[in-house]
């Protein structure tokens, strides 16, 4: 049997126990941002933001995210 490894799927089906005032980005957009960073250098909550600027029309298209999707802030990855 082949198995395939999905990180956006497997990141999907991972529970999302935070409080509804604390959801404005999907859980698995922000664990994904965090995985991401780290692999291109960016370590720490406000470097994890100064990633995903430059990078956020490139990262909507290859998530398939609605342009409208808002770039999550510094205080979004503490």
């Amino acid at each position: 049997m082949t198995q395939t490894l999905d990180l956006v799927a497997d990141l999907k089906q991972i529970r999302d126990y935070r409080k509804g005032k604390g959801k404005c980005h999907a859980l698995w957009l922000v664990l994904m941002l965090i995985r991401l960073g780290p692999l291109c250098g960016y370590r720490g909550d406000r470097p994890l933001a100064d990633f995903s600027q430059p990078h956020w029309q490139t990262l909507c298209q290859l998530l398939e995210l609605p342009s409208s999707t808002r770039i999550p802030s510094y205080s979004t990855f503490r």
